[in-house]
């Protein structure tokens, strides 16, 4: 795998590979819907202009689960062109369902490594990058499949803008202070911990937290060139 510029890529991945049986309707619906709001994780390289037909701010949600805070942003913010990654099968099934009956034209889905696509799009070609709840992998010996990892974050800056912004939220304190300590680290990164951002829709995984009595932590931290 090359970047744009031709070098040679690592492979870190945003997931670990699993898979989920779904019922026959829910198949149904994903083989169906699949070419209309999907997106190739490989292929040639591609702008959210041809994705979406239009020249707008591009946010890029990794991990969106069964897409409600997607759907929810992509109504509350028409403007914005969202593409929304994840390699569970029937949450992006659930999620093209949704975009289908809501008639959502700024919402597109990847079925597949987030990281893989975004090799797929110009550098320095996306507004926002979103990480809402990702798993946790509390075991010590799991922690090597956070999203938030140097490595990654390494790959991820490259796409933001200047000005750019990566959003993080969790309810993991050690998590939250792993994210902060990565991204604080990062020599084109600036910020840390912010309020809850009122644009930022709450799922059922942040509803999880709260009636757990986890804190949940917001991050921000923008491009600086």
């Amino acid at each position: 795998m090359l970047t744009h510029e031709g070098r040679p890529m690592a492979v870190a991945r945003t997931f670990k590979p699993r898979r989920r049986r779904m019922s026959a309707t829910r198949s149904a619906a994903f083989e169906r819907l699949l070419p209309l709001y999907g997106l190739d994780v490989e292929g040639p390289p591609i702008t959210s202009e041809e994705i979406f037909g239009r020249l707008a701010p591009v946010a890029v949600e990794i991990g969106c689960g069964a897409g409600e805070a997607a759907v929810a942003s992509a109504i509350d913010q028409p403007e914005v062109d969202l593409i929304a990654a994840d390699v569970h099968t029937p949450g992006i099934a659930r999620l093209m369902v949704d975009i289908e009956s809501v008639g959502l034209s700024n919402l597109r889905v990847i079925h597949g490594d987030a990281l893989e696509f975004l090799n797929r799009l110009p550098t320095r070609s996306i507004d926002e990058i979103r990480i809402w709840f990702p798993d946790p992998w509390p075991k010590p010996k799991q922690r090597q499949r956070r999203i938030v990892t140097r490595a990654i974050v390494t790959r991820l800056v490259p796409c933001l803008v200047e000005g750019g912004r990566l959003r993080m939220a969790t309810d993991i304190v050690d998590y939250a202070e792993q994210m902060l300590d990565v991204c604080s680290s990062h020599p084109e990164l600036a910020g840390g911990v912010v309020d809850r951002p009122s644009d930022r829709p709450i799922t059922r995984f942040e509803r999880k937290g709260i009636d757990a009595g986890r804190v949940i932590t917001d991050l921000e931290f923008v491009r600086q060139t």
